[in-house]
């Protein structure tokens, strides 16, 4: 069974409460009565009251309030087969933000010129969800998957390679990422990997194949220069030259049936990229079959509406054993 909201349940606190002003109700009772009538009275005005009934009845209220909270959470289970349109396809960054792509092989750097492209491909798209990612020995999901472009955006143009959370360059943590975040995915998927190459690990070709046996493709872009550049860590000093490994970004992008493209200052690639993609998106602006969860709130608000009839209809008295006259 799966819960749409199971953040409801949290109103099944409420249940001692309740419990509580029902007992507070009681005690408030016997004060009300004080006031027209002796204390002395009460036992015979509560002589026809049944304590079982009137028990039962705080039962069957109880159980419906549990039932109504249940059926807020939205239970789900079984599978109905529905066709969606598909207009669009789902599409996530992976943006490399490690001290290599502070390198200045590309101008301004290969960071900020890879805001800029991812932008300038945002900007094209149409229909479509996308997502972002950054990783450097770390992975995040800086935005899940959204058609709220301009949203997207603002994240984007705030990464930074001080944002990382653990140095170095792990390709593979982002790949890993990038399939939790598919998840969420009923059409075709696209990752956009857009690094320098460097691979600390190297398990980045492992966990591409991965990727591919799920039927998400992966476009490499790389960043930077075969020449280099001259990096320096700002904490140790340590000064080092930081090349562009198309080889293994092109080996990532072509265990998925991808492609890799370099990024250039004209941005010429970008739109070249939008067009293989949309070509590989056989789907597109087609019907698509999907299984979706059953939703089964409905079942516990008729046995909630149940319980509320039956606690109606129970009058809490005493049964009187009806006497029989003798001739």
């Amino acid at each position: 069974m799966n819960l749409h909201d199971p953040s409801a349940l949290w109103l099944l606190l409420l249940v001692p409460a309740l419990l509580a002003l029902m007992l507070y109700t009681g005690k408030r009772l016997s004060k009300r009565f004080t006031r027209y009538a002796e204390s002395a009275f009460m036992p015979i005005y509560l002589s026809r009251r049944s304590p079982f009934y009137s028990g039962l009845r705080i039962v069957l209220l109880i159980l419906a309030f549990c039932f109504i909270v249940v059926s807020l959470s939205r239970p789900q289970w079984d599978y109905l087969e529905r066709e969606l349109q598909s207009e669009g396809m789902d599409i996530i960054f992976a943006i490399d933000i490690s001290r290599s792509m502070e390198a200045t092989d590309i101008q301004p750097n290969r960071l900020l010129r890879s805001i800029l492209q991812v932008s300038a491909f945002v900007d094209q798209l149409s229909g479509d969800r996308i997502g972002l990612i950054s990783f450097a020995g770390s992975a995040t999901i800086e935005c899940p998957l959204t058609d709220d472009h301009d949203a997207f955006k603002m994240v984007l143009n705030s990464l930074d390679t001080n944002s990382a959370e653990r140095a170095g360059t792990d390709i593979g943590r982002a790949l890993d990422l990038a399939l939790t975040a598919f998840n969420a995915s009923a059409g075709d998927a696209a990752l956009i990997l857009i690094s320098d190459g460097e691979d600390i690990p190297g398990n980045a070709v492992a966990k591409a194949r991965e990727l591919g046996s799920r039927g998400i493709r992966i476009y490499s872009m790389g960043v930077g220069s075969e020449d280099g550049a001259l990096i320096r860590n700002p904490y140790t000093g340590e000064e080092r030259i930081s090349t562009l490994d198309s080889k293994m970004l092109e080996r990532i992008a072509t265990a998925t049936g991808g492609e890799f493209y370099r990024v250039t200052p004209s941005a010429a690639e970008i739109r070249l990229l939008l067009s293989r993609i949309y070509q590989s998106e056989k789907s597109r602006g087609e019907t698509r079959k999907v299984n979706l969860y059953k939703e089964q709130y409905h079942i516990f608000v008729i046995i909630a509406l149940f319980f509320i009839l039956l606690e109606m209809l129970i009058l809490p008295l005493k049964r009187t054993a009806s006497k029989g006259i003798g001739l």
